[in-house]
């Protein structure tokens, strides 16, 4: 019977390969237009109103799905949105969550993020495989023939998991072949949408450096069909000009802001650049940043979207006409009609308009940089107590880069600003920075970087306010994604273990629950034993809770052992006796 099965199971598997491999090859070449329509379900039972949508600015990232509203709770049942296979399984305390994969014959593949438990043969699988593996935080890769799934089969229940911060359903469709994801709005799920983008504010740059200058902001308000600044005739002094567009799209029934599809820039009635957000290759997602103003949005002014491309941005979703880039020629003291169109998935369109006028008024002079860093070039520092470098990949832009070292005798290094924290960085740098007091020997592997690192750039969304470093011949060495100030101190003390609720007989609980974390890096390991044997924590941010099964642990007496260690090995460990 067995070998029935299993030559069952190989037919399944081959012919899901043959059909899913044949179909991928032209679902790679697929444009937006061409994309199945219908073929996908609603993945819930209730109306699709979105919390957010494909290629919303985040930090640090583009958002690749549609976040489906729940009802603002937990536990709405999720459906396959088509026919296929489960071809993953991930459970992380960050990012998607609990999210499952589904694998589909024409080449596609969904993804349903921070998701609570799966349907039930699937969450025993799941439970059985953390078991084996003594882990809870998994990513299986599943075949074709172990858990297929029809159009509408109850798959899992909504949730709340990962790196969310509210009850939702994340959902993508990707590109099998590829695994770049898909502006699923374009695959016609029943989204009801008839409000246009509503753009709030233009951003008008010279041809500098965009770190190197101060846009000039000019809001928008809304005449007949268009928007237009307050003043429509613009004038500048500057020859050469780009442009940056604040908006946010909306739909019926939904307070949430959402983004904007497409945006078309247009001067004297002829295109000269354009971007849409229908394909997202995860290399490039970092790109954000240089696709929107980081800076102004780190100085509170909102995700300014650019209609031009800085030299270090290689985020392919561009297309330029006028061979500039997004620059924008008004050097002949003309006034020249500027118009911008704002799409959204649904076909909704709002428009900008404006004039632009450079009468050839002087310049203001600007201040000389005497360390200019520039985009497309490694860079380096290196002093007798700082060393610091960068690759060419890192900089979006050319910089005025600057640092300080400031002497801080309670400390094992000088306190050091490394250029402006609301500049971004695309990849990692080098940092490297002298001890000024003798380490002894054992604090060797316990150096710490003291730098603040906001929740949103981190799994989870737990913030944290150093980073471990590794000594080397008296320096202390990281590699760190931002500018922005640090020094060199030790962590030598472990994450804090606490249970949630306190003087109770943990036996008597229907759960046990602990809030386990770290004051200066982060919880990078978690380990816990009941009666020596490993037990199912379910992390959710800094806490972990246990649900008793009767299969693991028996009635009567319990020793309970709590482990964890930071990212300096700092390890902590409590151990809790009771009965049940």
């Amino acid at each position: 019977m067995a070998a029935k099965i299993n030559s069952v199971s190989t037919v399944v598997v081959s012919l899901f390969l043959l059909v899913s491999g044949s179909v991928g090859i032209s679902a790679q070449t697929q444009t937006p237009g061409q994309y199945p329509r219908n073929y996908f379900r609603n993945p819930l039972n209730i109306p699709i109103l979105l919390a957010g949508n494909f290629g919303e600015c985040r930090p640090n990232h583009f958002h690749t799905g549609l976040d489906l509203k729940t009802n603002g709770k937990e536990n709405e049942r999720v459906y396959a949105a088509a026919d296929g296979y489960v071809s993953r399984i991930s459970i992380s305390h960050s990012g998607y969550g609990n999210a499952l994969y589904i694998a589909h014959p024409n080449g596609y593949t969904t993804v349903y993020g921070h998701l609570n438990d799966f349907y039930s043969q699937l969450q025993q699988y799941v439970i059985d495989q953390q078991y084996a593996q003594e882990q809870w935080n998994i990513d299986i890769i599943l075949q074709p023939g172990q858990f297929p799934v029809k159009k509408g089969q109850f798959i899992a229940f909504s949730g709340n998991t990962g790196g969310s911060t509210g009850p939702h359903l994340h959902f993508e469709i990707r590109n099998t072949s590829t695994e770049h994801v898909l502006n699923a709005a374009l695959f016609g799920l029943p989204v009801q949408d008839n409000v246009a983008p509503v753009p709030r504010s233009i951003a008008i740059y010279g041809a500098a450096s965009m770190y190197m200058q101060n846009p000039v902001l000019k809001p928008l308000k809304k005449k007949g069909t268009w928007y237009e600044p307050l003043t429509r005739g613009l004038t500048t002094n500057e020859p050469f000009v780009r442009i940056g567009v604040l908006a946010d799209d909306y739909m019926p029934g939904s307070h949430n802001k959402l983004g904007v599809y497409q945006m078309r820039l247009y001067m004297d009635d002829t295109l000269q650049a354009s971007w849409s957000l229908h394909d997202i290759d995860f290399s490039l997602n970092r790109y954000v940043n240089a696709f929107a103003d980081y800076k102004l949005k780190e100085e509170g002014r909102g995700w300014y979207q650019t209609l031009f491309r800085v030299p270090g941005n290689h985020w392919d979703g561009y297309t330029f006409l006028n061979a500039r880039n997004g620059l924008l020629d008004i050097s002949d003291g003309e006034s020249h009609r500027v118009h911008i169109e704002l799409t959204d998935a649904a076909g909704n369109t709002s428009g900008i308009q404006f004039s632009l006028t450079c009468p050839g008024a002087a310049k203001t002079a600007e201040g000389t940089c005497t360390n200019l860093w520039s985009a497309g070039a490694a860079q380096e520092l290196a002093t007798s107590t700082l060393f610091f470098a960068v690759d060419n990949q890192a900089l979006y832009d050319d910089i005025c880069f600057s640092y300080t070292e400031t002497a801080s005798p309670l400390n094992y290094s000088a306190v050091v600003q490394l250029g402006d924290g609301k500049i971004p960085l695309q990849t990692y740098a080098t940092l490297g920075v002298k001890l000024t007091r003798l380490l002894p020997f054992e604090l060797r592997g316990k150096l710490i970087f003291a730098h603040r690192i906001k929740p949103a750039a981190l799994p989870g969304n737990n913030p944290q306010d150093a980073m471990a470093a590794r000594f080397e011949k008296g320096w202390a060495y990281a590699s760190v994604r931002t500018f922005g100030n640090y020094y060199v101190t030790v962590d030598t003390i472990g994450p804090s273990i606490e249970p949630a609720r306190k003087n109770v007989n943990m036996g008597s609980l229907p759960q046990l629950q602990f809030v386990v974390k770290d004051d200066k890096t982060s919880v990078k390991k978690f380990r816990a034993t009941l009666n020596g044997n490993w037990a199912r924590f379910v992390r959710a941010g800094n806490t972990y809770t246990y649900k008793w099964d009767e299969r693991h642990i028996a009635k009567g007496p319990v020793e309970l052992i709590i482990q964890a260690w930071d990212e300096n090995d700092n390890l902590s460990s409590r151990t809790f006796n009771f009965s049940r």
